[in-house]
């Protein structure tokens, strides 16, 4: 039979091993905040014009802490006065919309896409800039389209698409 000092140092011992395996994975496992608006710059990475598609490329660049981005981006054109022209883009399911963890200094992407409004039968319309609202947060970037483009962006009614936040350029 054990003692009772014998048993409380056991009892003391197995806390603390118990502790120790613990501790390490619960703070390994600590959620990272979501990324806020503040906290990030945006830069037009690229833009290309194939075959009357045009695809945007940005970065979402880390200014503050760690911080984690997941999901799809709402993209909204506006008009020449600023107003929302309600016409939305189709989230591009085939690409999977995992978390993507930024330190200081790394960027998360998000492209989209649509078909220039000469090349479709249906209805087009014009924009003048692109409003960016990032997932989960609600924080938004406002991109000028008129230099790269060479004027306000053309667009095929039913052609847009957003892909999910990734860690590469590219969707």
């Amino acid at each position: 039979m054990m003692s009772w000092g014998r048993r409380a140092g056991l009892l003391v011992v197995t806390c603390l091993c118990a502790a120790a395996l613990v501790l390490p994975a619960s703070r390994a496992g600590a959620a990272v905040p979501t990324c806020e608006g503040s906290q990030l710059s945006m830069r037009v990475v690229s833009f290309e014009d194939a075959s009357g598609y045009r695809l945007w490329q940005l970065a979402f660049k880390d200014l503050g802490g760690a911080c984690s981005l997941q999901g799809f981006s709402r993209v909204q054109l506006l008009d020449q006065d600023g107003h929302r022209i309600r016409v939305g883009f189709r989230r591009e399911t085939g690409f999977p919309a995992s978390v993507v963890t930024l330190e200081p200094g790394q960027s998360a992407f998000v492209a989209f896409t649509y078909l220039d409004g000469r090349l479709c039968a249906t209805s087009s319309f014009y924009a003048y800039r692109v409003r960016i609202v990032l997932p989960e947060t609600g924080g938004a970037f406002v991109l000028d389209p008129m230099s790269k483009n060479g004027g306000p962006i053309f667009v095929c009614a039913k052609s847009k698409r957003v892909y999910p936040v990734t860690s590469k350029p590219g969707p």
